[in-house]
Order: structure tokens, then C-alpha cells, then sequence
């Protein structure tokens, strides 16, 4: 903008304009007809009649859109350095407010950069590298252009921290993508765990349940945990409860791979056993007539399965050992024949199913394989995630949040899919409450 384009004074106005509106449809058009040393702005503002502070007010917004207009490329020529400082002197503006309104302006101008790059919730290496130019050419600081995109920031990382969690798989290509949109964004590592309070032990719980959901926690799935951690700041007593779970699924999986527990126990064994399982059970079976439920013992060696009462006794090799059903509270055991076949009631059923799937594996390896138990544990990941979504991450009988684990409604052995439809989320409490499925 030249000389050419300011006002000549506007003394001797035939008429009053009172409103902002109709002042700053009068003051464009002024000063694209006058001169810059012919232009009065207080003149135009008395013969108007507009109050002084509603004229600067209207004097400022003008500055500010012009310098959207100059910061749009994020570049600031001399010739627009020139321009703007004439603007400022024509139209009064004290050089703190010019200061504040053009600091409004380019802060403005790179949120508009942010949001627009954010547009699919990720930043590519372009846009990192075009932001980066951006910030420096508005002369905006790290901290600043933080400050400046905040709550977007906020929410862009915390929506990439859960597809990360989502992925279950810690690639180095999400790696990339994480990091570019920490550096596009000024994210230090020091402000995650602040970004991410609030959702740092939802995003944790996900993960762990997805992990053991199979009952096989792998390297990568460890790697994934540790660094979640480390991320979101959760401490060790913060994650202690997590990982007993881990180290649970742990257990149980090496005994399912025949690493099984050696058992002390004052029953008589017979030469060469180890005994796997000693303790309290409760034992239904059915007859033509009727169902009959018996208290008693329970034994497991690498030779047999014995349960022990006054006034029943049941012993099979494991061999006999068709098909495995997990419940809640129980384990189904169908045999090759009606000694064995029924529910076995026991403190831990997931323990006892572990247990006897690796004693079987040591005598029919691909039947084990097979059981029903180890099918239903493999739930397909979209199904997990599109669960967790529906049921919000909370158990759906009680709303709990803790302990969680991924439900069959229509349990495996009786046809049920490991579909969306008939998986849900139970806190184990109410899992353990939910007697009605056999």
C-alpha cells in the first residue's frame, strides 16, 4: 500500500456516522481515495461524530485485517513492513496496541497452519517440516506456538496416543508418526504426562486387557507396555496391579507349553508321577435321571485326574481328555466317556484349564490345540476394539473399570462366535458372578 492509497482530511462530512459499522464502511473508502500526509484520522472521527473509543476500536480491527493479509504466507516483506508502520501512524494506533494486534494476527494465522495440517490427525513430514517454517519465518517460539495450539494439540495427541494403543503393535512407522507430531506440535516428553493426565491409566487398562486377552503376552506387546508407561508417566505402583496381570497370563500360558507347576501333596502317587493340581473342588456330572454335585478333592499328575470324595471317585488318564470349556467359575471337561465328563468348580478355573491342557499336550498335542478353551480366548483385534468402544471401557453389569475381560454372551461350546454381537465387557467380579451360562 502507497501513498497513493491514504485519505485527504474529512472536514466539512454532510452527514453522521455513528456506528461501527457504518464508521469503518467510511474509513475504507477514505483512505483508499486520500494521502497518508493529507489523512486525519481525529478530523474523520470528530466530523462523524463516533465516539473516540468506538473509532479506535473499529481503527484496530482494520489493522488486524490487513495483517491477516500479510501474514497469510507466513512472510513478511519490507515493502509490507513499510505499509503496516504507515497504517499505524495514519490511523493513530499506540505501537503496543499495533504490537498486540499484530501478535493477534500471526498467532492466528498459525493456528489456522496447526489446524488445517491436523486435518486427519496426523502430521506428514511436508506438513512438519512447512509448520517448522511457518513458526520461525512468524517469529513464534516453541513454548508460544504450544501455547497457542494447546487444546488441539492436546486433543491430537491423546488421539494418537490411543491408535497407537489401538494398533497393539509398536512399529516403527507409528514410532515416526508419534514423534513428528510431537515435534510439529512442541510436545517435549516433559508435557506428556500432563497432556495425557486423565487419560493415562484409561489408555494403559486398554492396552493390558487387549495384551492378555489370549493369554499370550508377547516381546512386542512387553515393549508396547514399557514405553506406554514411560510416556505417560504412570509409576511403578501405578502400574503394579497391571502387571501381576501380565505375569498371571504368563504363568498360565507356560503351563498350557508344559512347563507345570510341581505340587507338594499328602495323597499317595503312584511311581514316577509329579503331581500338578491338589485342592478343593466341586464336581457335577450328570446321570440319565439326574445332575448330582459333589464336594471333594481334585488331583492332577502327568498320569491321571482324580477327584476324591466319600462319596464319589472319578480317575482317567488325561488322554480321555476330548474337550475343554472355560467358564467363569468352572471348567467343562468332556471325556471319551462318562467317567470324568462334567464341571469341575475351583477357586481359579482359568489356572485348572491351564494346567490340564499342558498335561494333555504332553500325551495328544494337536487335540489340545483344538479346545474349546483355547479358541474362545482368540478374539479377533477389531472385535476387542469395536467392544471396548461400545461398551465404553467399563463393565457393562456394574461399570467398573478394573480387571475387565472380554466375555462370550453365548459361550464357545454352545455355538457362540467370537463376533461383536456376542462379546462384552465384565469386570471379573460380575465374570465370576455370572452362573447362568451352563
Amino acid at each position: 500500500m502507497g501513498d497513493h492509497a491514504y485519505p485527504t482530511p474529512c472536514t466539512g462530512l454532510k452527514f453522521i456516522t455513528r456506528s461501527r459499522s457504518g464508521f469503518r464502511h467510511l474509513l475504507t473508502r477514505e483512505l483508499r481515495k486520500a494521502k497518508a500526509s493529507r489523512f486525519s484520522f481525529s478530523d474523520l472521527v470528530a466530523g462523524c461524530g463516533i465516539e473516540r473509543a468506538e473509532a479506535d476500536i473499529v481503527a484496530e480491527e482494520f489493522y488486524g485485517g490487513y495483517c491477516q493479509k500479510v501474514f497469510s504466507d507466513g512472510v513478511v516483506s519490507e515493502d509490507e513492513r513499510r505499509t503496516m508502520d504507515r497504517l499505524t501512524t495514519a490511523l493513530e494506533i499506540p505501537s503496543e496496541v499495533a504490537s498486540s494486534v499484530e501478535g493477534k494476527a500471526r498467532n492466528a494465522q498459525y493456528h489456522r497452519a496447526v489446524s488445517s495440517a491436523l486435518g486427519d490427525g496426523r502430521i506428514s513430514q511436508d506438513e512438519l517440516e512447512e509448520l517448522e517454517s511457518l513458526r520461525r519465518s512468524l517469529g513464534i517460539s516453541r513454548k508460544e506456538s504450544l501455547a497457542l495450539t494447546e487444546d488441539m494439540s492436546r486433543d491430537a495427541y491423546v488421539a494418537e496416543m490411543r491408535r497407537l494403543v489401538r494398533n497393539g503393535r509398536f512399529t516403527p512407522e507409528l514410532r515416526d508418526d508419534l514423534a513428528r507430531l510431537k515435534l510439529a506440535l512442541a510436545i517435549s516428553d516433559a508435557d506428556t504426562p500432563l497432556f495425557l493426565a486423565g487419560h493415562a491409566t484409561d489408555l494403559y487398562r486398554e492396552c493390558i486387557t487387549m495384551a492378555i486377552q489370549d493369554g499370550v503376552v508377547t516381546p512386542e506387546e512387553h515393549q508396547m507396555l514399557k514405553w506406554l508407561q514411560a510416556e505417560t508417566g504412570l509409576s511403578e505402583p501405578d502400574v503394579a496391579p497391571f502387571w501381576k496381570e501380565i505375569r498371571d497370563a504368563e504363568r498360565r500360558e507356560g503351563y498350557r507349553n508344559g512347563d507345570l507347576p510341581n505340587v507338594r501333596t499328602s495323597k499317595l502317587l503312584e511311581g514316577g508321577e509329579t503331581c500338578h493340581w491338589d485342592g478343593p473342588c466341586v464336581y457335577r456330572y450328570e446321570t440319565p435321571k439326574s445332575e448330582f454335585r459333589v464336594d471333594g478333592e481334585l488331583l492332577i499328575t502327568g498320569k491321571r485326574v482324580v477327584f476324591l470324595s466319600p462319596t464319589k471317585s472319578v480317575s482317567f488318564p488325561p488322554s480321555k481328555i476330548l474337550d475343554l470349556n472355560l467358564y467363569s467359575d468352572c471348567l467343562e471337561v468332556k471325556a471319551s466317556s462318562r467317567q470324568g465328563t462334567g464341571h469341575y468348580f475351583v477357586t481359579d478355573p482359568r489356572e485348572l484349564d491351564a494346567v490340564l491342557t499342558g498335561v494333555v499336550r504332553k500325551h495328544k498335542y494337536l487335540l489340545s490345540e483344538d479346545y474349546s478353551s483355547s479358541r474362545t480366548r482368540h478374539i479377533p483385534d477389531e472385535v476387542k476394539r469395536e467392544v471396548w468402544d461400545r461398551d465404553g471401557g467399563r463393565c457393562v453389569r456394574c461399570s467398573a473399570t478394573d480387571y475387565l475381560e472380554f466375555d462370550h454372551i453365548i459361550p464357545h461350546a454352545r455355538g457362540g462366535a467370537n463376533t461383536v454381537g456376542n462379546v462384552q465387557l465384565l469386570c471379573r467380579r460380575c465374570n465370576n458372578l455370572k452362573r447362568d451360562r451352563i
